[in-house]
């Protein structure tokens, strides 16, 4: 939203401006001094909202999108029709309403065009990662298996990658469906330009199964739920790798046809344009209070010299689930032998300060920062493992300097990784 203008002072000064503007118009131009009154008063109503809504915490005003631009063109109105009235201090006022009129309509006018660039570039980002995400989970067998688990026995009947060849009457538009060992059924939906995506609104951070399938009685056979509502899932061999899917969801009924489609294996790695350094993360707890958490959790990846990392960072009480906890990216360069200095990447207006310097040490590794960051010291000592982890991380492509820099920039943005705090 459009907040450069301070919507306190621009209602305060207009309600000011106006109801001067008014005693001074009330016995020459009645017609515009009662129209002056009524900005006034408008524009001294809004200052008591204002100050209200500040003083409830609402942080989310979709109503500063109307009463912002709308009392800048009362006031551009109200000056324009000032300026040939007698007295000449009513004229002086009504330049200065109509100054702070063509100010803030310009003003909020530009933010607004520029915000609106910027969520285009938001949804482009989102756009391209969504599709590197699935060309790197589709290009080999491997890839699919850290997606959505190990499918060891794709050989046996419905099992493993199966692709949907038609669809019953008034069934959604599904396109593949991926069983794995453990029997966690995955539905998959079409998306833009070959894309496939999770189905189900669950599923739009982190992929989640739709159902856990055993074998009964002939079939793969089991039931789950997917966004608040209950699935039961019945596959049936047909031979020749071919499969037929029922699907109960809440009160809908659909059928599939399926048949299994190999993926290819991943080619035999070679020396990677990118090196991943590793994964480091400690939880610990807070000196003052013995029930809070504080998560720390770095990934690092270094292109001869030049340093991406994501930072995992929050406070959280024993047994707190945080449902949304977005990664940092963050770009540096290498200073020395295993030594490295990182900053986060800017978002929007903001320009990050803040400097991390990472040291790997024993085995370990050693990060200093703000204090709060890290502890009070500005200094902790993390683990090589992963509190938090995503299959997007585990799927960057370090093979191709160019594709990872992409899937960095894209795949990475604002990428949420929930946690719950031990």
């Amino acid at each position: 939203m459009p907040r450069d203008i301070d919507p306190i002072f621009l209602f305060a000064l207009v309600a000011l401006l106006a109801a001067v503007l008014a005693m001074l118009l009330w016995r020459s131009n009645r017609g515009v001094a009662v129209v002056a009154a009524g900005l006034a008063g408008c524009s001294g109503l809004l200052v008591w909202n204002e100050r209200a809504a500040r003083a409830a915490g609402a942080n989310i005003r979709v109503d500063l999108l109307v009463t912002i631009p709308v009392i800048a063109v009362a006031a551009i109105v109200v000056g324009v029709f000032s300026l040939r009235r007698p007295p000449v201090a009513a004229r002086v006022v009504g330049a200065g309403i109509l100054a702070i009129g063509v100010i803030s309509f310009a003003g909020f006018s530009w933010r607004a065009v520029k915000t609106s660039f910027e969520l285009r570039g938001i949804n482009k980002a989102f756009e391209q990662g969504h599709r590197l995400y699935w060309e790197e989970t589709i290009r080999c067998a491997a890839n699919l298996a850290r997606r959505y688990g190990a499918v060891e026995h794709r050989d046996q009947a419905c099992r493993g990658n199966l692709v949907v060849t038609s669809r019953g009457a008034n069934t959604y538009p599904f396109s593949r469906v991926v069983v794995n060992d453990e029997g966690q059924f995955y539905l998959l939906r079409p998306g833009e330009g070959g894309v496939e995506e999770t189905w189900g609104l669950e599923s739009i951070d982190s992929d989640r199964p739709s159902a856990r399938l055993e074998e009964k009685g002939g079939l793969l056979a089991g039931e789950g739920s997917m966004d608040g509502k209950r699935m039961r899932v019945e596959l049936r061999s047909e031979g020749g790798g071919e499969c037929a899917a029922k699907i109960e969801y809440g009160a809908l009924h659909y059928t599939l046809e399926l048949a299994q489609r190999d993926v290819p294996l991943c080619a035999a790695p070679v020396s990677p344009q990118v090196r991943f350094v590793g994964a480091w993360g400690a939880v610990a707890s807070y000196p003052k209070s013995p029930r809070s958490r504080r998560l720390v959790q770095i990934w690092l990846w270094d292109t001869d010299g030049a340093a991406r990392g994501l930072f995992l960072g929050n406070l959280g009480t024993s047994g707190m689930r945080i449902p949304f906890m977005f990664a940092r990216q963050m770009t540096g360069t290498r200073r020395g032998e295993n030594q490295w200095e990182l900053g986060f990447v800017k978002q929007g207006d903001e320009m990050p300060k803040d400097v991390i310097s990472f040291t790997l040490a024993d085995g370990k590794a050693r990060v200093r920062g703000p204090a709060t960051l890290f502890d009070s010291t500005g200094e902790m000592m993390l683990e090589p493992q992963e509190v938090v982890s995503h299959p997007k991380i585990s799927l960057a492509p370090v093979q191709d300097g160019a594709r990872f820099a992409a899937y960095f920039d894209n795949v990475f943005f604002n990428l949420n990784m929930p946690w719950t705090a031990p």
